[in-house]
């Protein structure tokens, strides 16, 4: 059994939605408990990856002055805390395009995905996840709640990932030019272009929330997680 290590792994925080529900604010940037969201997230994921990049479409300016406070108090080199944007003309769409993006720079042999917008995920995550892909020797494993729903924290093998994400364009352009379906641009559809393993969380829910409302972030401004 070959073990994960974090020289290993390569971490991707998605930050390039649209934040419709939010009222198009950059959910990342927003302050949760004195703090940006995003920062809670690199403070929980960054002692379990060798480098940090961070997927963003707005806002660049503002996440990579983030990204360098936090390499110069860790002592990182300049390939930590890289922000990404989507490659222009991209078939994909939404989380995958930003994956994408992120797939083309990153030669770590696994990655761990997860969203901006989930300040209490829980420090152990990663390993949860390595522990699960370890034993399993799938090639994907992400967390699904209790109700088996996925959510977005992913590890997967790199090489995987990108033959995954090709075929998925391959089945988007078939889909699209038959007019038979509509496009699947979904986690959902790439996982299972995957060998891939859905984990029940068994921590409090609160932890693996995303917050996509502003009421929803007061409520969990009161969470004691």
């Amino acid at each position: 059994m070959t073990l994960i290590n974090r020289e290993d792994l390569g971490g991707l925080i998605l930050a390039g939605g649209q934040s419709r529900r939010f009222n198009f604010r950059n959910k990342g940037l927003i302050e949760f408990k004195q703090k940006p969201m995003i920062a809670h997230v690199i403070e929980r994921i960054e002692p379990h990856v060798s480098s940090l990049a961070i997927s963003c479409n707005t806002n660049i300016t503002q996440y990579q002055a983030l990204c360098d406070t936090y390499r110069a108090s860790l002592g990182k080199t300049s390939i930590w805390g890289v922000c990404l944007s989507d490659s222009a003309n991209n078939a994909l769409k939404g989380p995958l395009a930003g994956i994408e993006r992120h797939l083309k720079e990153v030669d770590a042999p696994y990655c761990f995905v997860c969203s901006c917008d989930m300040p209490l995920i829980p420090s152990d995550i990663v390993t949860i996840l390595t522990d699960a892909m370890l034993h399993s020797q799938q090639q994907a494993c992400h967390i699904i709640d209790d109700q088996g729903l996925h959510q977005l924290a992913i590890l997967f093998k790199t090489n995987a990932a990108r033959a995954a994400l090709m075929q998925l364009t391959k089945v988007n352009a078939v889909t699209t030019a038959s007019q038979s379906g509509p496009s699947r641009h979904s986690i959902k559809q790439w996982l299972k272009q995957m060998s891939s393993l859905g984990i029940a969380y068994k921590g409090p829910a609160e932890k693996m929330t995303s917050i996509n409302t502003p009421e929803q972030l007061v409520m969990m401004e009161l969470a004691e997680c």
